[in-house]
């Protein structure tokens, strides 16, 4: 029997959608920051993982920093969740969870990349939630539970984001600094500015 000298194709993807698509590298995008420095996630790494073309990131995306913003798009969202379903006088927010800290550092990282991340900051579902919560929770009035909202997002990301640097090594080395924020909130509530 001859073998045959031509050479195998490689194996076609099956067509999928853009959303489809966008997930996938999205959902890629995020487990491969979870697992290298940012700075070591390329593009084809990316779309392997995703099974998705690497053409796809920047038709779709148009670059690896704008496929990352949409990973910190989707967990802002998932944030935004997280602060609906808070009890009452709990924190809405835990800045040591794992995947919190994840889109901190990314949000850090690709400011310091020189990426504009100010679109982040308009639409921001954390911050809308938070807002929410002041008002119908805690009873802060409307006027200022925006600004209490980014002061919470302020004091929530420098505690998350230094707490080693500053000897706060353990959730509970934080503690002490939320639940002054959480008193403060609530003198907010019963004495707004005047």
């Amino acid at each position: 029997m001859v073998k045959s000298t031509t050479p195998q194709k490689t194996k076609r993807r099956s067509p999928i959608t853009r959303a489809e698509g966008e997930r996938r590298l999205i959902e890629a995008a995020y487990q491969l920051v979870h697992e290298r420095p940012f700075s070591e996630v390329g593009v084809r790494d990316i779309a392997a993982l995703a099974d998705v073309n690497h053409g796809f990131v920047h038709t779709w995306f148009g670059s690896k920093n704008d496929l990352l913003l949409a990973v910190v798009r989707r967990q802002f969202l998932e944030l935004a969740e997280t602060v609906q379903r808070a009890e009452p006088g709990q924190p809405a927010i835990n800045f040591f969870d794992p995947n919190v800290v994840i889109v901190v550092r990314l949000v850090l990282w690709l400011n310091l990349e020189g990426v504009d991340t100010s679109g982040l900051f308009n639409d921001m579902p954390i911050l809308d939630a938070l807002t929410v919560r002041y008002i119908d929770v805690e009873k802060i009035d409307p006027a200022i539970a925006r600004q209490t909202a980014i002061q919470a997002i302020s004091i929530g990301l420098g505690a998350g984001t230094f707490a080693p640097i500053l000897g706060m090594e353990t959730p509970a080395d934080v503690l002490p600094i939320m639940d002054l924020w959480r008193h403060v909130i609530g003198l907010l509530g019963k004495y707004p500015p005047a």
